[in-house]
């Protein structure tokens, strides 16, 4: 319990959601600064000590994650802090259970006071208010859901009248001043875009578009270096042909910010909402390209023997396999190397090469240990044969270590 004789040094936490600064009729009562005058009276007419203020601006009461209060707690541990004052309970948060559990457990076993002003919630004293306030809590939560609910639904409804709703514009386009809603042409940015369509059309692959724009010295959306990766979301993002498409991502609940993808289904697409960069046949046109090498390479692809064994000397990264058409035959590279040419080197090896002198080794290797398998009275030809048809090993090491001694001494690089 807490002794009468206590002197408070009292912690004020104040916050502000994004949600509160939507409500217009409340934005003015939720406000920081009416927050602050409110707790400082009360301050005042009770003579307690202030230690610190602790803010929250722009954060949802449904997650406790909040620097600021992140900030309180910390100082509660180091006993900085044996009061916490608040204008009201949706303030400390939104989410019941575990508003209730700093209420009923956290701050008891810490014997911290905790006041409520305009819930009259005061834990100093044994009032009735006291008892209500898990029920307070869980009707906040309500609040929060439905609130959470309807701004789903306006939001919803300006993307179904295809509305830009995004903080930044897609690469190629700009926000319109005077219609912050619209998106418009960026001269410099859309000509990129036209460009990696044309060198996609000519059927070259994303890594190779990507080192093109990099050796010009143009930089990528992110500001940085291109790789295969930012020029596919570019060759497959339809708002280049004019439409709109939104309701793409989720959060898992309105307590939960977790991001995931919704279903292809559930998407809202809108056609003619801004000015096209790409004619709608020449996306279509660089879509079945890229479907067509996808199915080849399904089709035609086979797991191969050493394929997942073999790693790059110099990044540690896996050795992707690829078929040379003009060569006839498979090589592997650094996968690091295939994304981003600037992270690693490029030195393919003939994958069949190296496959072939790893099966002579190991022929030699088991030729010497003859005598365990004379031992064992296992037929050598059943072995030998089987080696051409499982894995060798799974000890990553070995082939590691085979990759060095073939790449380097026995002239494997391509």
């Amino acid at each position: 319990m807490i002794n009468k004789n206590d002197e408070f040094k009292v912690g004020i936490y104040i916050r502000l959601s994004k949600e509160d600064l939507e409500k217009s009729q409340n934005s003015e009562s939720e406000s920081i600064k009416n927050q602050r005058k409110l707790i400082y009276k009360y301050l005042k007419d009770n003579a307690l000590e202030l230690y610190k203020e602790y803010i929250d601006d722009g954060f949802s009461g449904t997650n406790f994650d909040r620097p600021g209060f992140n900030m309180l707690i910390n100082d509660i541990e180091q006993k900085k802090v044996n009061m916490v004052v608040t204008k009201d309970l949706s303030r400390l948060g939104r989410d019941y259970i575990k508003t209730g559990y700093y209420i009923e457990d956290y701050f008891p076993s810490k014997r911290i006071r905790y006041v409520s002003l305009l819930d009259d919630i005061d834990t100093y004293q044994n009032n009735t208010y006291n008892d209500i306030a898990p029920f307070k809590a869980l009707f906040n939560d309500m609040v929060s859901k439905d609130t959470s609910r309807k701004i789903k639904s306006i939001l919803k409804n300006k993307k179904e009248q295809g509305l830009f709703l995004g903080s930044k514009a897609p690469y190629g386009y700009k926000k319109d001043k005077k219609n912050k809603n619209k998106l418009i042409i960026e001269p410099k940015q859309s000509k990129i875009v036209k460009k990696i369509f044309t060198l996609s059309i000519a059927h070259k692959s994303n890594r190779e578009i990507a080192n093109l724009l990099n050796n010009a010295n143009i930089l990528s959306p992110t500001q940085s270096k291109w790789t295969a990766s930012s020029v596919y979301n570019i060759l497959h993002n339809i708002e280049y042909t004019g439409c709109l498409v939104s309701n793409v991502w989720t959060n898992v609940s309105y307590k939960n910010k977790t991001r995931i993808k919704r279903c292809r289904s559930e998407w809202i697409i809108v056609e003619n909402t801004h000015e096209p960069i790409i004619k709608k046949e020449i996306f279509e046109q660089v879509q079945r390209i890229k479907h067509s090498k996808s199915e080849y390479k399904k089709i035609t692809r086979e797991k191969l023997l050493l394929e997942g064994l073999i790693f790059c000397k110099e990044c540690g990264s896996l050795m992707g396999v690829s078929f040379l058409k003009k060569r006839g035959y498979y090589v592997l590279n650094c996968n690091r190397y295939k994304k981003d040419s600037s992270s690693c080197r490029s030195h393919y090896i003939n994958y069949s090469k190296l496959e072939q002198h790893i099966l002579i080794r190991i022929r030699e290797i088991i030729h010497a240990t003859s005598y365990c398998i004379d031992d064992l009275n296992i037929d050598r030809t059943l072995i030998f044969s089987l080696i051409d048809r499982i894995a060798i090993s799974k000890n990553k090491e070995i082939y590691i270590k085979y990759h060095f001694f073939y790449a380097n001494d026995l002239m494997l690089n391509e």
